[in-house]
């Protein structure tokens, strides 16, 4: 019997088991639904709503829809309110760990846009919609300019925001609503590293039926901490609010965002003794991008602040959301919504050591119409969310991975300004190397050393009949001695010129078998429509002009890559919620999902071959996760707890999308006795394991001796078959809050952040290990780890009716913690954490 088979029985048993229990213990129950009648509950708080951290205190509609009480949704849920998000000083998405089980996230080269959760890059919601445009949580900066509270989900969404390839979970983003009160703040932030923070905020109670609120903030941080790292933002935020009567309302909502930094790769080299000990191995190596070596010379003591960077390193970007939430209540038992979001990107990257990144004027529209109501049926209430969606996206990017040899840079012996690639070591000459992997980007501007930000093609070419006679002494390529061998273009899969049309229709419907057991059932149907090409062919064939006469290149007879595809990509969860008391529920939930690929930007890539693989359009998800939640001491106190077992495939921007298998336990407990005090404590352990994946260098440099050995990195390796533990997941979570108001106007903080010990990159036999061409090598694949980490933040508040001062001080002990980064580079990169820092903060409230 599978495995897969066994689960679903136990699953099923589970079920069954819950319903029967309900049945016995309720011996009453008759075919006429006649059943014991259970006390009422009204969850009540004697803790003013905007001050509450209880979840039972935020009835969110987030995940099916409809307004659900955090008792009754058969899911793992974090509900963080904008008293939380102030009291850890929220300037990451990285710092959403410090509230939430199972969302540790790696430093995603110094910008990640997304949090990860159980182990992968979560979705991302804006107002209960996709924000999509993005493929592997790197980005923009995370905007606060325009964020009030946030809603977290474990595991797949729902039916009603439907599925993507990221089915970790994901994080709803709630902005900012107008207050119906003429009122605002200036809130100036500093710290001792070097950070200039301004935010400004105002509501404006035009009329009785219409509101305005105002956002703008702005972030002036250079050399701060890293050596020159920088992030420098602009962002303004306006949400309007018109309700004429009590049967509609409209919201809008404008929110654009720039902002000019750095990435920050970290420290390259990464061994045990640099993590344990900041030793670095010393020694200069070649930078081609392929099979590239060094010969170390010893290891010596770096800093700290040393990352991988160049001169004119830079990153740009800009983003404009524009959104609309009409309400129509036509009855008390019928709400109609129809939510509309448009988004508009545009960002590059440049890194001299060396990525470089492209995507432009992306957009994204998405309009979803929902009736929600309630009815009952058979004798049954049922509480629904029947709509439909349509959404289109238009994404142009490309990147260029190829010519990124992290490891040949010395940081300890080599300026910036020696940390560079240039035009020959980019753009190659085809008519001598009879190859290619990157093309200048004609559109963009001279980066660094190079004329053109560099790019590769989508799908891989050939060009037979011109080169030179590369294959020589009688090789069996089907091509004569003396004969051109032609020209082969390497494409990188992850560029994509992608249009995706998508029109879904989905069901969720809450049925209340009687006053114990609530079922719940949802399912979803999605239309996809894609059509890809390769963004970069014409820059391909202009720079092959350069070395070739136009009837060489016309007699070769290469054509642009490009395909399209149309598929149906379904969805469906069911989940059980059992009443063990008026404040105790048990519930069980079993989610099953497709998605389509995803790919730079959030676009489809064609594969090597130029033909999209319709296999990849149904790759599937599964989620089985059985929870408890409750509340006690008069609602003061809210605990759950829930085991899951989930399966998944991630995308990943080089090599296949890795194959996930991931169990654990989730636990968090809250407890506000009164406005003045509350605590906050997480705990998960996660057991995550990968089936297949690539990494760009195999061993980490401590494997070779650390004077005279020769060290070869960049050439990309790959395992399959073979179950390895999840790099940069730690196996315990645990994470703590506690705020305590002493007096009317003085308050203080204190957070603790524990993690376990976490690979950087695979370790995996030789046995199951392969290189670049496919073949076997025999040699295993190792990583350094990060050890068992903590960090403790601590934070003082004097506040008055109109102004207030805070302090805060991060990373009390100043502990030298280390982040983990994207598994394909753990041999090449490890992040140093900020070390202590004081940050003050000074507002003004009117």
């Amino acid at each position: 019997m599978s495995v897969n088979v066994r689960r679903h029985r136990l699953y099923l048993f589970l079920l069954t088991a819950i319903y029967l229990h309900q049945s016995t213990a309720n011996p009453s129950t008759s075919s006429n639904n006649s059943y014991q009648q259970l006390e009422e509950y009204v969850v009540s708080s004697p803790i003013p709503h905007e001050a509450s951290v209880l979840p039972n205190d935020h009835p969110f509609s987030s995940v099916y829809g409809y307004e659900s009480g955090i008792l009754d949704t058969p899911r793992n849920v974090t509900v963080i309110s904008s008293t939380q998000l102030e009291a850890i000083s929220l300037k990451d998405v990285r710092d959403f760990t410090k509230l939430t089980t199972s969302s540790y996230t790696g430093s995603n080269f110094g910008s990640p846009t997304t949090p990860s959760i159980r182990g992968q890059a979560a979705d991302t919601l804006l107002n209960g919609m996709r924000k999509g445009l993005t493929n592997n949580g790197n980005g923009l900066p995370l905007n606060t300019n325009s964020l009030e509270s946030v809603n977290i989900l474990k595991g797949p969404p729902s039916v009603m925001v439907g599925v993507s390839q990221y089915v970790g979970g994901y994080v709803d983003l709630l902005t900012k609503r107008p207050s119906g009160y003429n009122e605002g703040r200036l809130d100036l932030t500093i710290d001792s590293e070097g950070m200039r923070k301004i935010a400004l905020d105002q509501n404006f109670a035009l009329n009785e039926s219409s509101s305005l609120r105002i956002s703008l903030s702005g972030e002036d941080s250079t050399d701060y901490y890293w050596d020159d790292f920088r992030r420098q933002t602009a962002a303004f935020y306006a949400a309007y609010e018109w309700i004429p009567n009590e049967q509609y309302k409209l919201e809008f909502m404008a929110d654009y965002y720039q902002a000019n930094y750095t990435e920050n790769w970290g420290i390259n080299r990464p061994t045990q003794d640099l993590i344990d000990h900041n030793q670095y191995v010393t020694g200069i190596g070649s930078s081609g991008g392929f099979g590239d070596s060094l010969i170390t010379t010893g290891t010596t003591e770096i800093n700290r602040t040393a990352r991988l960077h160049g001169e004119g390193d830079d990153s740009n970007g800009e983003y404009l959301s524009l959104q609309m939430i009409h309400t129509l209540r036509p009855s008390p038992e019928l709400s109609i919504v129809n939510n509309s979001l448009f988004q508009y990107r545009d960002r590059d990257i440049y890194s001299s050591y060396a990525y470089n990144e492209a995507l432009r004027d992306n957009i994204r529209f998405e309009n979803r119409s929902e009736f929600r109501g309630t009815f009952d049926f058979f004798g049954f209430e049922h509480r629904f969310n029947l709509g439909a969606a349509i959404s289109y996206q238009d994404v142009w990017a490309t990147n260029d991975y190829y010519h990124e040899p992290a490891n040949a840079w010395d940081l300890a012996n080599q300026g910036y300004d020696d940390i560079s690639v240039n035009d020959a070591g980019v753009f190659l000459d085809p008519s001598a190397s009879n190859f290619l992997n990157a093309v200048p980007v004609y559109s963009e501007s001279p980066r660094g050393q190079l004329s053109f930000l560099p790019g590769s093609t989508s799908n891989s070419y050939f060009f037979p009949g011109i080169g030179d006679d590369y294959n020589t002494n009688g090789t069996n390529d089907g091509i004569p001695d003396g004969q051109p061998d032609g020209v082969f273009v390497l494409g990188n899969q992850d560029s994509n010129d992608s249009q995706i049309t998508g029109i879904g229709i989905f069901l969720q419907d809450e049925i209340q078998l009687n006053q114990r057991v609530s079922l719940l059932l949802g399912a979803r149907l999605d239309y996809v429509h894609v059509e890809t090409a390769d963004p970069l062919y014409d820059d391909m064939m202009r720079y092959m002009s350069a070395f070739f006469l136009p009837d060489e290149l016309a007699a070769a007879g290469v054509k642009k890559g490009e395909d399209s595809h149309e598929d149906f990509v379904p969805n469906y969860n069911v989940g059980l919620v059992y009443k063990l008391s008026a404040s105790q529920r048990l519930y069980a939930n079993y989610n099953y999902s497709e998605s389509i690929p995803t790919d730079l930007g959030g676009g489809i890539a064609l594969p090597e071959s130029g033909q999209l693989d319709h296999e990849s359009f149904n790759t599937v998800s599964e989620l089985y996760e059985l929870g408890y939640k409750a509340t006690f001491l008069d609602d003061t106190l809210y605990y759950s707890a829930n085991i899951f077992q989930q399966s998944r495939n991630e995308p990943q921007s080089i090599g296949p999308d890795q194959k996930v298998e991931a169990h654990g336990f989730e636990s968090e407990l809250h407890y506000q006795p009164s406005e003045r005090f509350f605590f906050i404590v997480g705990y998960s352990y996660i057991d995550s394991v990968t089936q297949n994946g690539v990494v760009s260098s195999r061993v980490p440099i401590s494997d070779v001796a650390s004077t005279g050995g020769s060290y070869d990195y960049s050439t990309f390796y790959g395992f399959s078959g073979y179950d390895a533990k999840t790099p940069a997941v730690p196996t315990h979570i645990i994470n703590g809050l506690i705020a305590h108001q002493f007096t009317e106007r003085f308050s203080s903080t204190l957070g603790l952040l524990i993690t376990a010990p976490m690979d950087l990159s695979f370790n995996v036999p030789g046995e199951y290990t392969y290189n670049s061409n496919d073949t076997p090598t025999g040699e295993p694949l190792r990583s350094a780890e990060i050890p068992w980490q903590y960090s403790l933040d601590l934070g003082f508040k004097y506040e008055t009716e109109h102004w207030a001062l805070a302090l805060r001080i991060l990373n009390l002990t100043d502990a030298e913690n280390w982040g983990a980064v994207n598994s394909i580079y753990g041999n090449d990169s490890v992040y140093a954490e900020l070390p202590r820092r004081y940050e003050l903060s000074a507002s003004l409230k009117w």
